[in-house]
């Protein structure tokens, strides 16, 4: 019942959360539920979502969200990185997590010598290579979704695919 679509306004793109039709009246009176709870007008159907503490009317959904930057470099920080990195002081020794969860490793970047033979997304760096194992869901699950995430904040033209760089161990 509700969706996300970028729309242009005002010669820009603006992101908009879509609120459908519930297809009963239990789904419809949720739907209007969560609009008021976000202090949304009740009977609206699109709002926009804006950067910011506070929205300005009715017609927003305001989001005090951390950078795309900040999101990648505490990902980062799990990274498995290289022993002689860490000891060139190349990068931070990889950060070890307290457990799963919130606290836990977000995505597992596993790194080798050798080419992975069941990777879903691997990348050759300085005679290693990092990679997400195909078996590993909630790492590709993340890795997917900050792959869109990076699309819906492309401000630039279409040359050519996005290009992640992951800073390794922070």
């Amino acid at each position: 019942m509700v969706g996300l679509r970028v729309k242009k306004i005002d010669n820009r793109d603006a992101l908009l959360m879509i609120f459908r039709k519930g297809p009963n009246k239990e789904l419809e009176a949720d739907s209007i539920e969560v609009r008021r709870m976000l202090g949304l007008k009740e009977d609206g159907t699109e709002f926009r979502i804006v950067y910011g503490s506070m929205p300005t009317s009715d017609t927003e959904i305001a989001l005090l969200t951390r950078s795309i930057s900040e999101v990648l470099t505490d990902i980062s920080s799990t990274v498995q990185v290289p022993g002689q990195d860490v000891t060139e002081q190349r990068v931070p020794p990889t950060v070890e997590p307290e457990g799963e969860g919130i606290k836990g490793t977000m995505i597992r970047i596993l790194c080798s010598k050798e080419k992975p033979g069941d990777d879903f997304a691997d990348v050759p760096y300085r005679n290693q290579w990092f990679w997400i194992d195909d078996r590993d869901y909630r790492s590709k699950k993340l890795f997917s979704t900050l792959m869109f995430i990076m699309t819906l904040t492309e401000t630039g033209g279409k040359e050519g695919a996005p290009i992640v760089t992951i800073s390794a161990g922070g």
